[in-house]
């Protein structure tokens, strides 16, 4: 397992419905943090757009279809995104978003089935998602 890996597989069964709320509340900061970064990183910006779409649809009850384990798994990517201090500092130049752009990749892999069908539900271009 690998270090990318092994953080989403310890970190997002810490994301409990109880604490759900937190990563909800935190996407309009999240939007505006990489709203900056579309001219650079353009498929981390797509990535953490549909993931925050399908995180609201879920907490709004329009895809409550989703199961939790995968909601968990969107959550977690998201807060990590979100923070500064992870496995490559976002600061570093052209390295700085491989990090997060790994763990947007492996939360697409190990959800693929679902998401894809969300996509298509929801107009989401799932190539454009998921294309390296």
């Amino acid at each position: 397992m690998n270090a990318v890996e092994e953080l989403l597989a310890t970190g997002a069964p810490e994301i409990t419905p109880a604490n759900l709320d937190k990563a909800i509340r935190m996407l309009p900061r999240l939007r505006a943090k990489f709203a900056s970064l579309d001219p650079e990183q353009p498929k981390l910006a797509v990535r953490i757009e549909f993931l925050g779409q399908v995180l609201e649809d879920f907490a709004s009850g329009l895809c409550r279809e989703l199961p939790f384990h995968a909601v968990a798994d969107i959550a977690f990517a998201l807060q990590y995104f979100y923070q500064d201090n992870d496995l490559i500092p976002d600061d570093l130049p052209d390295d700085g978003f491989k990090d997060d752009l790994a763990v947007s990749e492996l939360v697409l892999a190990r959800n693929a089935q679902i998401l894809q069908d969300y996509a298509a539900a929801r107009g989401f271009d799932w190539q454009e998602l998921v294309r390296d």
